[in-house]
């Protein structure tokens, strides 16, 4: 009997561990989350049902509810309901339709309906998880009796619940550590990309979406406009307000860029006081436009730096467009617009200027 219940709990694990897997990178499936983790709990609990734990010739514990209590608690009631339906179907095709198999059936689709009903409950996973379990016994007692009668049924149901109770705390723990791994993946991949002041688009973050935008423009022959933002004197406001007054104007200013862009253009950080906005399939008289519109927007615009206190600040732009601007291999953008950023702060700052100007200049 341990043999096979630690083949259970060898089962249940590797379909953890490869649950974990998929909801670590949800939106890389082409398959709808709750029905991809459904599906994945159905065959667990199918994968538990062939592999029973035998406790004598006639008696045997199996352990498929544990599946639906799981992913009623981590994943929610439509994946649980999905994944009872699966286990239903399938011990219908394993075993064929007997009294035996139609109970059963009956009794896994009435856990899964009790387990979404309990997953709305405000406890914490492990109470959760617990009363489910002992839910899904209750209802299994019931099956029990129905098939083999009370005396048999009183026999067995201890082995159920001590089994059931034991697995159920192994695979809380388990998804619990996946759990906690995910959220660190989940931190570590949103730090590797996003700033963590503003919440923007990192350099890095940047640097991949500049060249995945221009490479698109080129393909589709669109047109595509980068503006480089520089904050106007920013030394100043840490030097009179503080670094943490100088977090506030940044913070700020990073939602001021994001609330008049398109909701499609994607805007970055890329480091101090700089910051970029990349146009997609905007030709450049309508960037310098979007630019103008960002500039005043930011010199009206009161920064809140303390409870008692807001500053105004002025910025500077530089804007360059593919292939308006530059050759068609379009290298030259982020150059160019670098170039007209600098003569903006040369020339007065608080103004937008583009290479255009930087070449009469010259």
């Amino acid at each position: 009997m341990l043999g096979h219940v630690f083949i259970n709990i060898c089962i249940l694990i590797s379909f953890l561990y490869f649950a974990g897997i998929v909801l670590r990178n949800p939106r890389k499936s082409p398959i709808p989350m709750n029905v991809l983790i459904g599906s994945f709990s159905g065959v667990l609990g199918l994968a538990l049902m062939y592999f029973a734990i035998p406790l004598d010739h006639n008696s045997i514990v199996d352990l498929r509810h544990v599946a639906i209590v799981t992913t009623a608690v981590y994943v929610g009631w439509i994946p649980a309901l999905l994944s009872a339906s699966i286990i239903t179907v399938g011990r219908t095709i394993m075993f064929g339709v007997t009294q035996e198999s139609t109970v059963a059936a009956i009794g896994m689709l009435v856990i899964g309906i009790i387990c979404s009903v309990l997953s709305f409950l405000p406890y914490r996973r492990l109470v959760k998880m617990q009363i489910m379990n002992l839910a899904s016994l209750m209802i299994i007692f019931i099956l029990l009796q129905i098939n083999i009668g009370f005396l048999n049924a009183l026999q067995i149901i201890p082995y159920h619940t001590i089994t059931s109770i034991l697995v159920g705390f192994i695979a809380y723990f388990i998804a619990e550590q996946i759990k906690r791994s995910n959220e660190h993946y989940h931190q570590l991949e949103q730090s590797a990309t996003k700033d963590f002041l503003t919440s923007l688009n990192n350099v890095r973050q940047f640097d991949v979406s500049y060249n995945q935008a221009l490479k698109h423009a080129q393909e589709r022959r669109e047109k595509l406009s980068l503006l480089l933002i520089d904050i106007d004197h920013f030394k100043n406001v840490n030097d009179t307000f503080g670094h943490q007054a100088g977090d506030e104007v940044l913070k700020g200013l990073g939602k001021v860029l994001t609330h008049h862009s398109r909701s499609f253009d994607i805007v970055s950080r890329n480091g101090g006081e700089e910051f970029s906005i990349l146009l997609i399939d905007c030709p450049h008289s309508h960037g310098m436009v979007i630019a103008e519109r960002l500039r005043e927007a930011v010199e009206r615009h009161s920064f809140r730096i303390s409870e008692e206190q807001s500053i105004h600040i002025t910025i500077s732009v530089g804007v360059s467009t593919f292939p308006d601007t530059v050759s068609p291999a379009g290298e030259e953008i982020f150059e160019q617009a670098d170039k007209a950023l600098y003569l903006a702060k040369r020339t007065g700052r608080n103004k937008v200027c583009d290479f255009n100007m930087v070449q009469a200049v010259t």
